[in-house]
């Protein structure tokens, strides 16, 4: 029987927030001035957005969370969120690059940005790209090119404004619209008080692959590397992160594994497919995510692999001995396999024939079972906003983890009943979520020491 929850024709735009608190409250945190206050206290004061049985009302027109999310992956938002990234490619411990897009605000005035249109003097970005674009490698998106050495210096040496590290969804990057307007939110808060850089995965956001391993549950040395060399810069620098989606799952496995060594001094989380099991079972099961989301996705992250191949592709040999999540391997990543993966239709066989086989699990099932971030919820340990949606498609209201998030007091759950997956949409189709992230960030490091 088709769950109505997730069923079009159950609708609404009129939503409700939720909040969920342990018997023993959450963590006290010391302010500024001296007093305390509760993390759940200082949200619902600061954030009234996300107060206890508040309300917030979404677009009309967007009325269910199948809808919101799909206006969300196909809809125009060519003219809003109108963001300038200047990229810095950053090498692992390993050799492997991902990108780091930094915001940058000064660009709007250098490349004539028209904020109401959209427009802006594409041919000065395109020639000053050209000075700096690595050979070989993929065009950017819009409003993106790499930094020169004396552009990247300057904003790797100015640490004088605290740092949000912002992780993108399942194969996406700093060019989706959901990550473009928080970090527009982000970077416009008090005459941009924060430096705002979002972390592309390896493979992503036309990232060149250039060592054979892509992104899994596990892949937190990425992220860790770039807040220990973020940290280094300045030690007395506060950095947050935020994770959408996929990237929240991979954020919580770091604070989780971090526990309390963790060098974040806040973190936010929305749409995390806590439990990945549950997760693909609705993808695969669901009547509509079935239909409306699950090959897509599967096809995205085939096609993502397919652009990458030449530098993934397993180049023959014997198997590897000992295989883990700290010991990655490519062995499945053939062109055999490839071709395979262009008729399915489900993420889950994907993850069977290369992702699970990569980290070292039989099938994506036991890769499912101990890759999900609600495995290492109970050890995080940095003030943490949790934001789900029980009408999401996607990963369904089976993954949100209510008694989990409610016995750790770092951690505030949201639970709203509608919003879909990362969409939240608003009668002008920016996101709401996004701005409760933002003054979540803003009242972190205004208030509390």
């Amino acid at each position: 029987m088709v769950n109505l929850l997730f069923n079009p024709l159950h609708w609404g735009y009129n939503g409700t927030v939720t909040q969920h608190i342990g018997e023993k409250g959450t963590i006290k945190l010391q302010k500024k001035d001296g007093s305390e206050a509760q993390l759940h206290e200082l949200i619902s004061e600061e954030v009234t957005g996300l107060s206890d049985g508040s309300k917030f009302q979404l677009s009309p027109l967007i009325f269910t969370g199948i809808l919101q999310t799909m206006y969300l992956a196909g809809g125009d938002f060519s003219k809003k969120f109108n963001v300038f990234y200047g990229r810095e490619l950053f090498e692992m411990s390993d050799h492997g690059i991902a990108s780091i897009d930094w915001v940058r605000n000064d660009w709007k005035k250098l490349y004539e940005l028209d904020p109401a249109t959209g427009t802006y003097n594409k041919e000065k970005l395109a020639e000053d790209g050209k000075k700096t674009h690595p050979e070989g490698w993929p065009r950017l998106h819009p409003r993106t090119r790499y930094m020169d050495d004396e552009e990247k210096e300057s904003v790797l040496n100015d640490t004088s404004k605290p740092l949000i590290i912002v992780m993108h969804g399942l194969a996406g990057g700093s060019h989706e619209p959901i990550i473009r307007s928080l970090t527009e939110q982000l970077s416009n808060i008090s005459n941009e008080k924060f430096k705002v850089a979002v972390l592309n995965t390896r493979g992503c956001a036309r990232t060149k692959v250039v060592s054979p391993k892509l992104f899994y549950a596990f892949a937190t040395e990425d992220l860790r590397e770039f807040v220990q060399r973020e940290h280094k810069r300045d030690p007395k620098r506060k950095i947050y992160a935020v994770g959408f989606s996929f990237g929240a799952t991979m954020l919580a496995n770091f604070l989780g594994e971090e526990g309390e060594k963790c060098l974040l001094s806040g973190a936010a989380l929305v749409c995390n497919p806590w439990d990945l099991t549950n997760s693909a079972h609705k993808m695969r099961e669901d009547f509509w995510s079935s239909r409306l989301f699950a090959k897509s996705i599967t096809q995205f992250l085939v096609r993502t692999l397919e652009v990458n191949m030449n530098q993934i592709e397993w180049k023959g040999g014997e198997k590897p001995a000992e295989i883990s999540p700290e010991h990655y391997s490519n062995y499945s990543f053939t062109r055999e396999n490839l071709k395979k993966a262009k008729q399915f239709t489900d993420p889950s066989q994907f993850d069977d024939i290369f992702t699970a086989k990569a980290v070292g699990f039989e099938d994506s099932w036991s890769y499912y079972r101990v890759g999900s971030s609600i495995n290492r919820l109970p050890t995080i340990n940095v003030p943490t906003l949790v934001i789900n949606s029980k009408d999401d498609p996607v990963i369904g209201d089976k993954c949100i983890p209510v008694k989990e998030a409610e016995e750790n007091p770092h951690v505030l759950l949201i639970e709203t009943d509608l919003g879909g997956h990362l969409a939240y949409l608003e009668k002008n189709h920016d996101s709401w979520a996004t701005k409760q992230v933002a003054q979540y960030f803003d009242a972190l490091e205004s208030l509390v020491k």
